[in-house]
């Protein structure tokens, strides 16, 4: 059984049989067995082609030498359907919509062109036309089943579908339309299509949101299901605007019922933002979708790159708390040049991430977590979807605020909610309801959302000292008795679980509500430092500006990495890099040329360059410095020199990895060490002896009874993210003129070090 981690393994450029070899094979090292080939931004094959096919291959061999999996993706990009712009060439498979009121009423047109370099081809496919889908599987699922399908069910695990979507051509006067919808109508309803638009009858887009949606159904999901099953792989995937009720029943319809038909249903949770409205609704959809094989979910891609292992590890618990047992990690880049085509997010699951060595650990927490997934709750209220509300209203745009706050406020107040359709009847559960009012009625009475809580409220387990309920503490009651408390985003504090005191620390994950009492005693030592790798940090160039500044603090030696589409000056001079970048990483190193040693002295420097990105920087210094970004009207680092000590208490900003030692005796009696104030991966040496590694709080680390009364050499090893050689991408977010998409805001700063090391006994 492989394990539940997936990476979304962006094919860019045009990857070696040798270099595909390397990827999956550090993948494998780092806890990873199973993998997406995702063709995407930046990949350089002629899609679909022979050589592009030749990749899958090289992929297949490979992932069989080193008993991976694999998944395929259905598309060139997003959102599936089009293979790349194969189905929507044929003028008859675009997709069309219908206009419903105002001047152009009846009229039928396929108004989805669009501009976007991000997703799609010129125009979107018709994925309520059985000729087109029938078309887009003939393009892809059968070319892959006709070259590889002695792996279909071994190797080849499942295809995946992303964001297919009946609604990219609809405005607000306008529904998608298909050949047969007016007779569709009318013999489903018994009442006639044109007459019921013009007269603006009540229940119209409804009624017509329902048939469109049963018809996206049998065209396009139930269809490719279908094939999967007779295929022997597994589909997955899921659907545009999932976490939005509206706003997914304009482009899905009938969401709970239409994800539901997937094998593998999914959901799009890229962001991990728990503090997001629409965050714990999202969930739930994935909770009502789950079937015999769990469900998945895509994560972590807005990140971003510096988002802490904590983070990750209680995302997964939240997820499998919402019966998620599948995690395709989003994105794993062959190499980095995709960045400078999808510029605005960036998180990066690969060995480019210094810190990559923790996924080993985030590994084995994600086979444990999957395992929760499999149990189920009792819900104390149910949740009708609010999909009628929602088609009734399909072209205004519901601001459903009231019902995001809702859902919040239950699971903060520790009350077990689950999503039911429109269409179920429960006698025993209270129902609570969105009327057409956007009212709350509970069991059919209207109620506000302050009288729920206090209706269901009163079983809370977990309260602050005061004995209130925390807002930002999870807490999921299982059927067998069993309990997990999360800490998405309160603050890290001694909380009452059941009435015992319990420090909870920041994103935390409690699978037991007992906690040891032991003392502690502090370290007092200071701590040599040893720099793994130089430094680096890049230049910024917001907008038009092609002039950026560097300040030297002292005389240092300082190398040049300049991507080789560009060309950079410094105080006027050209940088010449025509030597193998070996300094950067290997998703980096081929991009990139590297200069000789520049000898800079004290002062500040100028250094010119253009056609700068966010995640893919003209320019970075490389050294044995000391680095901070400073960003005003023009952007300038300031180098200094490295310290060579560390005292408890101080933090580094740093990238890479760095080693802290001391020369310490272990005191008698001390079963563990524990260290305070880091987020970083974190491992512990006694001699060079290995006593364990850390990825998220508590950093305690067990310590054998035949080291007590030993003088050793203790060593704490960090690893930092990417993130740091990037600067500071919040103040590119607020400063740039392209940016489009913001994700979850970045920590600020990575820093190393730790604040105190105690002796436990």
């Amino acid at each position: 059984m492989k394990g539940p981690l997936i990476t979304m393994s962006a094919i860019t450029g045009k990857p070696t049989k040798e270099k595909i070899f390397e990827y999956l094979k550090g993948l494998k090292e780092n806890g990873i067995d199973q993998a997406l080939i995702y063709p995407r931004s930046g990949c350089e094959l002629e899609y679909l082609s022979e050589e592009w096919f030749k990749t899958i291959s090289d992929f297949i061999e490979a992932a069989q030498t080193l008993d991976m999996q694999l998944w395929l993706y259905d598309d060139f990009n997003w959102p599936s359907g089009d293979a790349k712009g194969r189905v929507t060439s044929h003028e008859s498979f675009r997709l069309r919509s219908i206009a419903t009121k105002g001047e152009s009423i009846g009229n039928i047109s396929f108004k989805s062109l669009h501009n976007s370099g991000l997703f799609g081809e010129k125009y979107f496919p018709d994925l309520l036309s059985n000729e087109a889908v029938e078309y887009f599987i003939k393009c892809t699922h059968e070319e892959y089943y006709k070259r590889f399908k002695q792996y279909f069910g071994n190797i080849i695990k499942g295809i995946f579908t992303d964001e297919p979507s009946i609604g990219y051509c609809c405005d607000d006067v306008s529904i998608p339309y298909y050949d047969g919808l007016e007779e569709d109508y009318n013999r489903i309803f018994d009442r006639d299509f044109n007459k019921d638009m013009r007269s603006h009858y009540e229940s119209f887009y409804l009624y017509a949101t329902k048939v469109i949606s049963d018809r996206f159904n049998k065209c396009y999901i139930s269809k490719i299901s279908d094939w999967c099953k007779i295929h022997g792989i597994i589909m997955t995937g899921h659907l545009m605007c999932d976490n939005e009720p509206f706003w997914t029943t304009r482009h899905n319809g009938r969401l709970l019922k239409n994800i539901s038909s997937f094998m593998l249903p999914g959901i799009d949770e890229i962001d991990t933002d728990f503090t997001d409205r629409s965050e714990m609704a999202l969930l739930g959809v994935a909770e009502y979708a789950s079937g015999n094989n769990g469900a998945m979910a895509e994560l972590f891609a807005l990140g971003p790159c510096d988002m802490s292992y904590a983070k990750k590890r209680c995302m997964l618990y939240l997820a499998a708390c919402h019966k998620i047992n599948n995690y395709f990690l989003a994105i794993s880049h062959i190499d980095m040049r995709g960045n400078m085509l999808v510029t605005d997010f960036f998180n990066n699951f690969s060995s480019d991430q210094p810190d990559f060595v923790g996924m080993k650990l985030l590994s084995e927490e994600a086979k444990k977590s999957s395992q929760y997934a499999e149990k189920d709750y009792e819900a104390d209220v149910y949740i009708r979807y609010p999909f009628s509300v929602c088609a009734k209203n399909i072209t205004a745009a519901l601001d459903l605020s009231q019902f995001f706050n809702l859902i919040n406020e239950l699971t903060y107040n520790q009350i077990q909610w689950k999503f039911i359709d429109d269409e179920r009847v429960c006698d025993n559960t209270p129902v609570i309801e969105l009327n057409e009012k956007l009212e709350f009625t509970l069991n059919g009475a209207s109620v506000s959302s302050n009288e729920i809580i206090k209706t269901l409220g009163g079983n809370i387990t977990v309260t602050d000292i005061n004995g209130e309920a925390p807002y930002g503490i999870f807490v999921r009651k299982f059927s067998d008795g069993s309990i997990i408390v999360l800490n998405l985003f309160a603050p890290a504090s001694e909380y009452l679980i059941n009435g015992k005191r319990i420090f909870i620390n920041e994103h935390d994950v409690l699978l037991s509500c007992e906690q040891s009492s032991f003392k502690k005693e502090k370290i007092s030592a200071v701590f040599d430092l040893s720099y793994r790798n130089p430094n680096m940090i890049r230049m910024m160039y917001l907008n038009s500006q092609t002039a950026a500044k560097i300040n030297c603090e002292c005389d240092m030696n300082v190398t040049f990495a300049i991507r080789k589409d560009t060309e950079s000056y410094l105080n006027g001079q050209k940088i010449n890099s025509y030597k193998e970048a070996t300094a950067l990483s290997a998703g980096m190193r081929e991009l990139y040329g590297l200069s000789d040693n520049v000898e800079l002295k004290k002062g500040v420097y100028e250094i010119k360059s253009e056609r700068d990105f966010k995640y893919m920087p003209s320019v970075l210094a490389i050294g044995d410095f000391s680095a901070e970004a400073i960003n005003s009207d023009i952007c300038s680092v300031t180098l200094s020199t490295r310290k060579k000590h560390f005292t408890l208490g101080e933090m580094l900003c740093d990238y890479g990895k760095i080693e802290f030692s001391s020369d310490i005796t272990i005191p008698k009696g001390a079963k563990a060490i524990e260290i305070t104030g880091t987020k970083l991966y974190t491992c512990l040496y006694a001699d060079d002896v290995l006593l364990g590694e850390k990825i998220a709080a508590p950093y305690v680390y067990n310590i054998d009874k035949t080291w007590q009364n030993e003088k050793i050499k203790l060593k704490i090893v960090q690893c930092s993210s990417i993130a740091p050689i990037f600067g500071n991408v919040d103040y590119w977010d607020e400063k740039s003129e392209l940016s489009q998409w913001r994700g979850t805001p970045s920590p600020k700063r990575t820093l190393f070090g730790f604040k105190e090391i105690n002796w436990i006994f």
